[in-house]
């Protein structure tokens, strides 16, 4: 895989169940090793994280993954407490209460913004499921998230086994017609080749998150 591609990749360890302080380090060498920038991992990895804090390689943390349900103010918590333990985190994937936002409370995902970026001063990324929202909701979400100044947005939890359907190029392509430049575009799913990443990126992906299993990455 070329270094231009491996630059647009983030390396995961979520969504597996049980993640040890070995999977932890093995994710980062496995990102140092193939030149990947940055990597996602939950809370209870962020003191296994620390000795590669300054190896070159951004975290990003986990918020009320995968469902979202949690209110506005518990996200907030859980980000001060985050960083009440570690200074770690460069950033903060905070999975956003889609289902909530489309029965009609679309303040409640403004309100998650706003204190979860308050509660870090860090960037904050939405987590949503855009192959399950229909346009006229993802684009409200779209448009919230660039009002409260939103870094970018992760197109789904990749989590199973949750029987929803997985974002694909086409997704990409729609939530790129309505955040155009101005936010982050995460692409989620099935990558099995450096193909799959390449057609995300140029339907208009910015990066694309990997599990750390998956054998387009070295060990």
């Amino acid at each position: 895989m070329t270094e231009t591609i491996l630059k647009k990749i983030i390396l995961t360890n979520i969504p597996n169940y049980y993640v040890t302080d070995e999977n932890c380090e093995n994710l980062y060498y496995k990102a140092l090793a193939n030149g990947i920038p940055r990597v996602l991992i939950g809370p209870s990895s962020m003191r296994s994280a620390e000795e590669f804090a300054a190896r070159g390689v951004k975290t990003g943390v986990s918020i009320a993954y995968p469902s979202g349900t949690v209110c506005p103010e518990l996200k907030a918590q859980e980000i001060r407490d985050c960083e009440a333990e570690s200074k770690i985190a460069d950033m903060y994937f905070v999975t956003a209460a889609v289902g909530y936002f489309m029965s009609g409370h679309e303040e409640n995902l403004a309100q998650e913004a706003r204190l979860c970026k308050e509660a870090s001063g860090k960037p904050v990324y939405l987590i949503i499921e855009a192959a399950e929202m229909p346009d006229e909701y993802l684009e409200k979400l779209c448009r919230t998230a660039k009002k409260e100044e939103i870094k970018g947005i992760l197109l789904s939890t990749a989590f199973m086994p949750y029987d929803i359907k997985r974002p694909g190029i086409e997704d990409i392509r729609r939530v790129k017609k309505y955040v155009k430049d101005e936010l982050e575009i995460i692409a989620a799913g099935v990558f099995e080749s450096e193909e799959d990443v390449v057609n995300a990126i140029e339907a208009g992906a910015d990066a694309v998150m990997v599990n750390e299993s998956c054998k387009i990455v070295k060990a």
